[in-house]
């Protein structure tokens, strides 16, 4: 019997997953048809070696992703954010705060040796810095030739844009991953209300650095 269960749908182009958690392991279905059912697949809780909170971007937006990696290099991810189309992201944070605090409990006392890291890769966020650094150079290049050269308002556009190359460098910097405490997961909220009970993926990726609530 599942202890807890999330619907997660990565980018326009994967289908809907659906996770559950039991007592022995993390299970994950796509969802399909009658005539072709959906792609199932399993990762046992004493096999999982690593749990990586990550920043990733949703659309033009950003949310956490959780990445859970077994011994095998086997791995699931799901996020705070759920696709429902080309680009385009809902707001999943609360049900991913449940699965993830359950998932953390189920691991506390497994006697496989599970590491627990904050921060993407320093190869993901590299390309990630890179497309924000050519972001904002076309940008700026093209602002600079179109309003202050040839003095044409509709330079003004690209303002935009330069802002989105910028917030991308600054968001996705290439930085070591750290380790973070699992008890912030498993350890009973100091209060009930919901500004300390569950942390939205904007707040979380607000922390310079750092996906776990502070």
């Amino acid at each position: 019997m599942a202890l807890t269960s999330l619907t997660d749908r990565r980018n326009g182009r994967s289908p809907l997953r659906i996770l559950s958690l039991d007592k022995t392991s993390l299970t994950w279905r796509d969802e399909g048809s009658d005539s072709h059912p959906g792609i199932a697949s399993d990762i046992e809780l004493d096999d999982i070696r690593q749990v990586r909170l990550s920043v990733e971007m949703a659309g033009q937006a950003s949310q956490v992703v959780c990445r859970v990696t077994d011994r095998t290099g086997n791995e699931i991810a799901f996020g705070s954010m759920r696709c429902t189309g080309a680009g385009q992201f809902e707001a999943n944070a609360r049900d991913f705060r449940e699965f993830l605090v359950a998932l953390h409990l189920a691991l506390e006392n497994r006697p496989g040796p599970v590491r627990y890291i904050e921060g993407s890769s320093v190869k993901f966020l590299a390309t990630m810095t890179s497309i924000g650094g050519v972001l904002t150079i076309i940008g700026a290049a093209a602002f600079t030739k179109l309003f202050l050269i040839d003095e044409n308002a509709i330079g003004l556009v690209l303002i935009p844009a330069v802002a989105l190359g910028v917030w991308m460098m600054r968001l996705f910097w290439p930085r070591a991953p750290k380790l973070y405490d699992p008890a912030t997961y498993t350890s009973p909220p100091e209060s009930e209300e919901p500004s300390t009970t569950m942390t939205g993926s904007s707040d979380m990726a607000g922390n310079e650095g750092s996906v776990t609530p502070r």
